[in-house]
């Protein structure tokens, strides 16, 4: 009898350790944009606050807008699974890249506020545009212009020293 009750004890004790977060985790029955909500909210990016996303091979790198900045995390999809790589706070210009990861294309991201540029290149292509903006008042919205743009990985970026980045390689065009 004292065997059972150590038995049941154990077991109540094993049912109670277990992490109920499990709910929480993406799961291959999601859809991509449901995984990619709930991975992001793990990582304190609540669903409301994506203004984008991109799918670039293997990776996606989702824009998010948390008080007028812009936040960007660049998660994998693999086996109908979605999982954070990193993130990256209050961007207004860099290249984000992993040289751990061979396959993951270059991203770099140019804030413009001048309304008059019109076209931004980055290594001599154009980069892509969309905008975020928030309504303050009935009258008034603050907004951003975000340009991005993706490259392949070369070895000669590996080096973050290097001045060869894409970063330093934008030029902006005005009307």
């Amino acid at each position: 009898m004292k065997n059972l009750l150590v038995c049941i004890g154990f077991i109540l004790f094993l049912v109670g350790c277990t992490d109920v977060r499990e709910a929480d985790q993406p799961d291959a029955s999601m859809s991509l944009e449901e995984q990619i909500k709930t991975v992001m909210n793990q990582h304190d990016y609540p669903p409301h606050t994506i203004i984008n996303y991109q799918i670039k091979h293997d990776y996606i790198y989702v824009f998010t807008d948390v008080n007028h900045a812009l936040n960007v995390a660049v998660l994998e999809y693999a086996s109908d699974q979605v999982e954070w790589i990193m993130g990256y706070d209050s961007i207004s210009k860099m290249s984000i890249l992993d040289p751990a990861y061979d396959d993951m294309p270059v991203l770099t991201v140019i804030k413009t506020d001048d309304p008059a540029i019109t076209v931004v290149e980055v290594l001599g292509e154009p980069a892509f545009a969309f905008q975020s903006f928030e309504t303050v008042t009935d009258d008034y919205r603050i907004g951003a212009k975000y340009w991005i743009h993706f490259t392949e990985m070369k070895q000669a970026y590996v080096d973050f020293e290097n001045q060869n980045l894409p970063v330093h390689s934008v030029e902006l065009f005005y009307d």
